[in-house]
């Protein structure tokens, strides 16, 4: 026979049993609701989360405070390009759009041995063309930044002492993309310092706060981050992950190239 006190404990047993699987199910569920696809090939993710954007003026490597003050960014996930769009990728998606082919290249092609070059010559509206073309779009700078600096504040995307063997830089002309691999980003991201500067999606706006003098461009330019093969000496802060510089979205230059960046779709 059982007793009174034997069911009351057998029904407190099977509550909590429920309760148990009702937690179980919720966690699962918000689990399964933050679950992303895989990083697309080419492709690095970086986290979400919170980052130190900027440098504050008594780091003395840009001296017009166009990158002052550092403070907080929070960003979702997103995926960037672990290296520079190449002529050989760019020339596929010229031969698919009958798009034109950058001023450099002879013939409706790239020059010998360059396939694997980054891309030069193409500017801001091309960039964002072929961005959309591959399904992707520019990373804001915003992006761009975290995506070389980490969350760690660091100076340069391999840490905060400049080390000119780590990039393309005080050169005649860019490399292949990738050529310098212990000059890696946190994230593992290839040539985020030199080689070619990248287009952001980005208008320049100066940041609060700033001393910047910079103020009223507007919708004129656009922002251009990390450096370029054409370095010379007391200028290695083009190549610091914060540093900043402006140009006109219909420029096309010898030292300017681009990646791509993806939102991460969550599920």
């Amino acid at each position: 026979m059982v007793s009174k006190t034997d069911m009351r404990t057998h029904s407190l047993l099977a509550v909590g049993m429920i309760g148990l699987f009702l937690f179980t199910s919720l966690k699962l569920s918000k689990t399964a609701a933050v679950t992303v696809a895989p990083t697309p090939e080419g492709m690095v993710l970086v986290p979400a989360g919170p980052f130190l954007m900027g440098h504050d003026a008594d780091e003395g490597l840009v001296s017009k405070g166009d990158a002052t003050p550092s403070h907080q960014v929070t960003l979702a996930a997103f995926y960037i390009d672990k290296t520079e769009v190449t002529n050989e990728a760019y020339k596929q998606y010229c031969d698919a759009t009958g798009y034109p082919v950058p001023p450099y290249w002879q013939g409706g092609t790239y020059p010998a041995g360059e396939a694997k070059f980054p891309v030069r010559f193409v500017n801001w509206w091309e960039a964002q063309a072929y961005a959309q073309w591959q399904g992707k779009r520019l990373p804001t700078e915003a992006e761009w930044e975290k995506a070389a600096r980490g969350t760690d504040g660091r100076t340069y995307p391999w840490g905060n002492e400049w080390n000119s063997n780590l990039l393309v830089w005080g050169v005649p002309g860019p490399a292949e993309v990738g050529s310098h691999p212990d000059g890696a980003s946190p994230y593992g991201v290839l040539d985020m310092a030199g080689n070619v500067w990248e287009w952001t999606s980005s208008w320049y706006q100066a940041y609060p706060g700033t001393s910047s003098t910079q103020t009223e461009f507007g919708t004129l330019y656009k922002v251009v981050r990390g450096g370029s093969f054409g370095g010379w000496p007391d200028r290695e802060f083009d190549c610091a992950t914060y540093h900043r510089t402006i140009t006109r979205p219909q420029s096309r230059s010898e030292w300017v190239g681009f990646r791509c960046a993806k939102s991460v779709d969550t599920k």
